[in-house]
């Protein structure tokens, strides 16, 4: 049992060795491309978030809704804009 144990904690650690190795040239590349999607990201919440006002509004225009309802939908459009430049902040804080 001690000799399995010993082949087991010198495999995973050449693996451990191994794998440095092996990605050690792809941050830059897993970097460029995690930015690519946060960017794809916040263009996608952001045209959500703008569908969703106007969808208020125009129900507020056809008297469905009330303008109170606008404000909140509004208030709420920019809580999610906040949320997202206080993750984008906390994000830089990292690099």
């Amino acid at each position: 049992m001690n000799t399995r144990s010993g082949f087991l904690n010198a495999f995973c650690f050449s693996l451990l060795l191994l794998s440095m190795g092996a990605l050690a040239g792809g941050l830059d590349a897993g970097t460029s491309a995690l930015t690519d999607l946060k960017t794809w990201i916040f263009i996608i919440l952001g045209l959500a978030a703008l569908v969703y006002l106007a969808y208020v509004i125009i129900w507020a225009f056809m008297e469905k809704k009330s303008w109170n309802d606008v404000g909140v939908a509004l208030l709420q459009v920019i809580c999610a804009g906040g949320a997202l430049a206080a993750g984008n902040w906390g994000l830089s804080l990292m690099k």
